[in-house]
């Protein structure tokens, strides 16, 4: 009986740790959904964004790279150890100087006797303290490398605009692919009544058949316009995603609606605001890499100067023909040494000469880089307003091109129903509306875009 119990009691267990399991992993794979504004998913992406970690990384490196470099002027301590167990021990040939002294008593002597003057086993111990006393190249490459680590600020600074940037154009995008469909959506309905009504008059003898074949095209077009729409909405969707750097098991809804951004659309303000280049992201990044530039001319001219260090250090070492290093019966020899050492660069058959040859071209052609971009952003700046004042106009122009087109489609549908207007008319201003709508939509992720894109280029930094 208390067997059977036991065995009760490990299955229940068991069910209990395998259902315990499975709604933990449900729990898991639950997706998340996250409710985002602009700003919001702009903020996400500044912390999920596959590129901005990668630049934020970027920038760590940099700082690592600042200690790493100030690490060289700073004391050195290096110690060594060495072991040498002689299996043969060396053996030399040596003078025979008893006989010398005395050729007589030792005339029968061999001239050279072998002789040893090492033992079997030999210990060496050494700690060394070495001191960069001077070096401009020590001086120059540290100051090089904090201007590598601003630059790599500077450039995720820009890295976060251009993903600021992505997100706003993507969350336009999806935006007005809503739009699209909600309004598309809308129309399926009216058309589909009418689908509806125009077999119901055809049954009674009032239309011909032509007619009602005509809304049943339009309607099955429709729906081809549809799925077509809602795949493009699929991919605008994953392309936000990805750029807010959000997971496969999470999901997100907008918060704005395209009335918000619209009513934030100010033509005149963006059209008359100044714009200073010098302020402009590329251009203080661009200076960030000219100064990084000047930095290496200047690390080229130290390979002219001499370098002094210091060291200090301490060796021990000890021999004997028996193993017994930590015994007290044998001494250890201690040597103590500290001096100085100075490298005074005297000729390189021109190798250093051409480096910094090559080091002041780099100089000079920044300053061809820095009028190259000072030309182009002002052209930029120009080209961005023209296109953000015609793409203005353009929505403007669609806005009261759809309205219009929305009323006249309206109208000479209730004329249809009432017999005042043929299909033929009815087809005609229905494909007007489609259209209508179509270039309204894209009016509008025109107009947000190239708004975007001036803003950026007009921001100061």
């Amino acid at each position: 009986m208390g067997s059977l119990f036991n065995k009760l009691f490990c299955s229940i267990l068991l069910l209990l740790t395998c259902q315990t399991t499975l709604l933990t992993a449900q729990n898991q794979d639950k997706q998340t959904v996250l409710a985002f504004t602009l700003q919001q998913a702009q903020d996400y992406a500044y912390e999920n964004n596959f590129d901005l970690k990668n630049s934020a990384t970027d920038v760590r490196i940099a700082g690592k790279m600042v200690k790493q470099n100030t690490a060289i002027g700073l004391p050195q301590i290096n110690g060594s150890a060495s072991y040498m167990d002689y299996l043969s021990v060396p053996t030399m040939l040596m003078p025979n100087f008893l006989k010398q002294m005395d050729p007589t008593v030792f005339k029968n002597g061999p001239d050279y006797v072998p002789m040893s003057l090492y033992v079997e086993y030999n210990v060496q111990g050494a700690l060394q303290l070495n001191q960069l006393i001077y070096s401009g190249q020590y001086l120059v490459g540290l100051q090089t490398a904090k201007a590598y680590l601003e630059t790599a600020k500077q450039k995720n600074l820009k890295d976060k605009v251009d993903i600021r940037d992505q997100v706003a154009n993507a969350y336009y995008q999806l935006l007005v692919t809503d739009e699209a469909i909600k309004i598309l959506d809308s129309t399926y309905v009216v058309v589909s009544r009418l689908v509806d009504e125009s077999r119901k008059a055809q049954a009674q003898g009032l239309i011909e058949d032509i007619d009602v074949d005509q809304a049943d095209l339009n309607r099955s077009n429709l729906e081809a316009q549809l799925t077509d729409v809602k795949s493009s909405r699929n991919i605008a969707y994953a392309n936000l995603k990805f750029v807010v750097g959000l997971k496969d098991n999470q999901e997100m809804t907008l918060s704005n609606d395209l009335a918000f951004f619209l009513a934030q659309v100010d033509r005149d303000v963006l059209i008359n605001q100044p714009f200073d280049y010098q302020r402009n992201i590329d251009y203080t990044l661009l200076k960030k890499s000219d100064y990084l530039t000047l930095m290496q001319y200047k690390l080229s001219k130290t390979a002219y100067q001499p370098t002094l260090a210091g060291f200090l250090g301490i060796s021990a070492n000890a021999s004997m023909n028996s193993w017994a290093f930590f015994s007290d019966k044998y001494p250890w020899y201690r040597t103590t040494n500290w001096g100085l050492s100075l490298q005074v660069p005297i000729w390189s058959s021109g190798s250093r000469k051409y480096a910094v040859d090559q080091a002041r071209l780099n100089v000079e052609k920044t300053k061809v880089a820095d009028e190259k971009m000072r030309v182009g952003l002002e052209l930029q700046v120009e080209t961005a307003k023209k296109d953000f004042s015609n793409a203005f106009a353009i929505y403007l122009n669609q806005k009261k091109g759809f309205d219009i087109a929305l009323k006249i489609y309206t109208k000479t549908m209730t004329k249809y129903r009432q017999g005042l207007a043929s299909s033929t008319d009815l087809n005609q201003r229905y494909t007007q509306f489609l259209t209508a709508n179509s270039n309204y939509m894209q009016s509008i992720f025109l107009v947000l875009s190239q708004k975007t894109r001036l803003n950026k280029l007009i921001e100061q930094f």
